[in-house]
């Protein structure tokens, strides 16, 4: 028999189709992998002679150079045995089809799924499978079309599908082969007995060339949804240890999350999003409070238990209420306060409890379900506080980990006990998610890009991490300087020896939780910015994969390469005592060496801005450190090591430099071409690779809704990638990603997107208004048509900023509740610079805002609640 395989598929030059098939015949199982052959410019096709087996199983791959690309989903199941010629009419099955998003559980939780799935009857030589996810209430799908069998487009001639896989629609009918056959898929009313609307899109779908065909299947079809059927969500940011209540204990806590979501249900909202929960306890003092240098990618961060709700009771009570109250009153969470609380009670509480606690069967399957990463987490802490340190490199015998060891420690009693506090912490999170799941809101949790280098990970599989380098970001509006977050980078060919394992182990432990996450920083997986281990600001890094800059393409440019006067930092006397004044002499005793044409070289001791601080540690607080760091930033190009001099990466920004100033203007016009060559041109179908090799695995390791940070400096590729994956971006309205802009447009954003008013890294949307009179204005003329905007941020213009979000396109709106608290005046904080969360640019900054108001109070304001639930309302969200 013949088997004719027909893929849509629109493929650019050096893309390849292929097909790959498993055949199945009483016991014997073969695996091919086959070239298909272009059609046209939307179609690829494969015919094979068929003669052994019954059943095959098939799917298509995408291949180019460097990377090849699967398509979504499962492989495709034919059981073969109708006629002699089959043909199969298929769509690539793409990752960011709305259809195939909409499979995310999040849209069932927000919506409800009451529908049963059934079993198709009836044949027919033409077999349709549509993929149709989020179908309304009443209807099913149904096909139309201009043949006799499909009704000639009569509405009471539409056929109903039935689900015979979730979101997928099955129907049977016979068809002619030798004519072309025009179609479109509706909704039917089953109650009606009839078709109520067609598919979106002008065009009807076709069936050309099937001529011989004894049968045709049309598969993985995607509805064409208008907007009328497309989801549009809102929801509301806040940390966990923000959210205040009468029953906290200075800082939010899990527990709080079910009041708040009662809350938010009530207002219209569906998901709150929140910030990484993850244990980050290093040094036990309040720089722990940064949520991003987690520990552990497993554990539960401690601050979060609510001590009166754990297992077993607390053993002084009302101590513990005169604590909570002084702590409570507190303006922000007073961290290293509120953990000597609760890490006392804990123990207090386990101690006690001890011998009932190792019998508790509930303990003990906890332990047994998560044995892999808790024992380890577990004898991390006792080792970080036997010796005082996080740093293993000090743990002496303990330095390097060993499972073995590990294990022999775990039966010890401060082991358990934070096994324990990690089972109550699981315990008291599974319960306020299953209460947000009860009131159908979502809970949107957050994947940071890196671990801290002193972390049970690092400690555990230090091979999955390149310790000598750290992670960060380029310069721009909020770090001039660029952004250094300490953390190791990752060591991506180990980590794609086992299929990323390590990561689809962590987004598992992630959907134990959450209905949607956001990954920080996504454009991480296309290329990092590393910075060598012994520099300080984020200016001295580079991304990591790039291609460098041969040493020949400079005269290839016109410009005769220099070595020393490209590659070291070069620093001029006439700029000597402008930049550094009464230290300037200072500076050239201990730092510089002549180089004899002006111009000064820093002594090779001083490369490192770690060690021209380790020198001058004991001067002054007046001393000009970040000047002096500032001279160790005036190189333009840093050569690759090992490379003998012949590939180098160019310094971002380095016609900002004194030394690119101090150059011939030629020379300047041929090394900003190459800089801007470099980072803007080159690297795009690099990068795009290197985001092809990574992120497939990570989409397909759970059922959680992916949303990407994707702010900053965004590589072109990045849009292209993230939308046929399925992963929605970030719109910030004040910080545009389309060149030449000052301000995104919220009515142009792509529908697979999340829109918010800022994030936790910005000022408020008050705090922004204040900041900047001249920006203010534009904003208010071409956003809002205000030409004559009051310095403070009203509540009706807070209002109009949210309603323009509301009705944007995106799938989400997600609002910070600063900003929605914005538009009551009489809500809202007087503090508006005490209501933000983070200054990115300020190392390390103290993450402690709390709500000024209580949860119970919030939810009792009706007039507010009112206002923002017929806002969200009558946007159709």
């Amino acid at each position: 028999m013949f088997l004719v395989f027909r893929v849509a598929y629109t493929t650019v030059v050096g893309e390849e189709l292929w097909l790959e098939m498993k055949g199945r015949e009483e016991g014997v199982e073969e695996v091919e992998r086959l070239l298909m052959s272009w059609k046209d410019a939307g179609h690829w096709e494969l015919e094979l002679a068929v003669d052994r087996f019954r059943e095959i199983e098939y799917n298509y791959v995408l291949r180019r150079e460097g990377y090849e690309l699967r398509e979504w989903g499962g492989v495709r199941v034919w059981g073969g045995g109708v006629g002699e010629r089959a043909v199969f009419l298929d769509d690539w099955r793409s990752a960011g089809s709305d259809e195939r998003v909409y499979e995310a559980g999040i849209f069932r939780l927000v919506e409800g799924d009451k529908r049963v799935l059934g079993e198709a009857v009836g044949e027919g030589n033409h077999e349709f499978r549509l993929c149709m996810a989020r179908v309304p209430q009443g209807l099913v799908p149904c096909l139309m079309g201009d043949a006799d069998a499909l009704g000639g487009w009569a509405y009471g001639g539409a056929l109903p599908m039935v689900e015979v896989e979730r979101n997928v629609w099955r129907l049977c009918v016979d068809l002619p082969v030798e004519r072309r056959v025009e179609y479109k898929y509706g909704l039917y009313d089953l109650a009606a007995g009839r078709a109520v609307c067609v598919e979106n899109g002008a065009g009807n779908r076709s069936l050309g060339e099937r001529g011989g065909a004894d049968f045709v299947r049309v598969s993985d079809e995607c509805f064409r949804r208008g907007m009328d059927l497309m989801f549009r969500g809102a929801g509301v940011a806040i940390p966990v240890f923000s959210l205040r209540s009468e029953r906290g204990c200075g800082v939010g806590e899990f527990a709080d999350l079910k009041e708040m979501a009662a809350w938010a249900a009530g207002v219209g909202l569906k998901m709150i999003q929140i910030l990484p929960v993850n244990d980050t306890t290093s040094s036990r003092t309040w720089t722990d409070s940064y949520p991003y240098s987690a520990i552990s990618v497993y554990a539960l961060h401690p601050l979060y238990l609510r001590l009166d709700e754990m297992s077993y009771g607390v053993l002084d009570e009302e101590g513990l209420r005169k604590e909570r109250e002084v702590l409570n009153a507190k303006k922000q969470v007073e961290y290293e306060a509120v953990m000597a609380v609760k890490w006392r009670v804990t123990r207090e509480v386990f101690d006690r409890n001890h011998g009932a606690i190792l019998r508790d069967r509930e303990f003990l399957d906890f332990l047994r379900r998560n044995r892999g990463w808790v024992v380890d987490y577990a004898v991390f802490a006792v080792r970080r506080d036997a010796v005082g340190t996080a740093d293993s490199s000090k743990w002496g015998e303990w330095a390097e980990y060993s499972r073995e060891k590990a294990e022999a420690l775990s039966i010890n009693t401060d082991v358990m006990y934070y096994i324990w506090l990690q089972y109550e912490l699981d315990r008291q999170l599974m319960d306020a998610v299953g209460r947000m799941h009860e009131l159908g809101v979502a809970l949107k949790g957050d994947l940071p890009i890196g671990v801290d280098r002193e972390s049970v990970d690092a400690w555990v599989s230090p091979h999955l991490f390149k310790m000598d380098t750290q992670t960060g970001a380029p310069p721009d509006a909020f770090a001039v300087k660029g952004q250094n977050w300490g953390f190791p980078t990752y060591d991506w060919d180990e980590m794609r020896r086992d299929g990323y394992a390590w990561w689809r182990s962590r987004f598992a432990q992630l959907s134990r939780y959450f209905d949607a996450y956001r990954i920080d920083h996504i454009l991480g997986f296309f290329r990092i910015w590393q910075i060598p281990g012994g520099q300080v600001d984020g200016i001295l890094g580079r991304f990591e994969p790039a291609l460098p800059v041969r040493v020949e393409e400079f005269a290839e440019r016109g410009v005769a390469f220099d070595f020393e006067r490209f590659c070291r930092p070069v620093v001029f006397e006439k700029d000597l005592k402008e930049v550094f004044g009464e230290y300037a002499d200072e500076v050239m005793r201990d730092f510089l060496e002549a180089r004899g044409d002006g111009s000064y070289g820093l002594k090779e001791v001083f490369v490192t801005q770690r060690a021209m601080l380790d020198f001058v540690e004991d001067r002054g607080e007046d001393w000009p450190r970040e000047e002096l760091l500032d001279l160790v930033a005036e190189v333009l190009f840093f050569e690759l090591e090992g490379s003998d001099g012949r590939l180098f990466h160019p310094r971002i920004g380095l016609m900002d430099t004194r030394s690119f100033r101090a150059l011939d203007a030629d020379v300047q016009w041929r090394l900003r071409e190459l800089h801007d060559d470099y980072f803007y041109k080159r690297q795009e179908s690099f990068w795009k690779t290197k985001a092809y090799e990574k992120l497939p695995a990570m989409r397909a390791a759970s059922g959680m809704l992916l949303c990407g940070e994707d702010l900053g400096m965004v590589p072109g590729c990045v849009p292209g990638v993230m939308a046929g994956l399925g992963m929605l971006s970030l719109e910030i309205q004040r910080w545009p990603k389309k060149a030449g802009r000052e301000f995104t447009n919220v009515r142009e954003v792509p529908y697979q997107s999340v829109v918010a008013t800022g994030t936790h890294d910005m000022a408020t949307l008050r705090g922004w208004w204040g900041e900047d009179e001249k920006v203010r204005a534009r904003f208010a003329w071409e956003m809002m048509g205000d030409g004559f905007p009051e310095e403070e941020l009203s509540g009706d213009e807070a209002r109009k900023i949210l309603e323009q979000h509301l009705g944007s396109p995106a799938m989400w709106a997600v609002f910070p509740l600063q900003d929605l608290l914005a538009m009551d005046e009489g809500l809202r904080s007087e503090d508006v610079e005490g209501e933000r969360i983070n200054v990115p640019a300020i190392t390390p900054f103290y993450w402690r805002w709390r709500m000024e108001m209580t949860i119970e109070e919030l939810s009792g304001a009706e007039d507010f609640g009112e206002k923002l639930r017929e806002m969200v309302s009558g946007s159709g969200r």
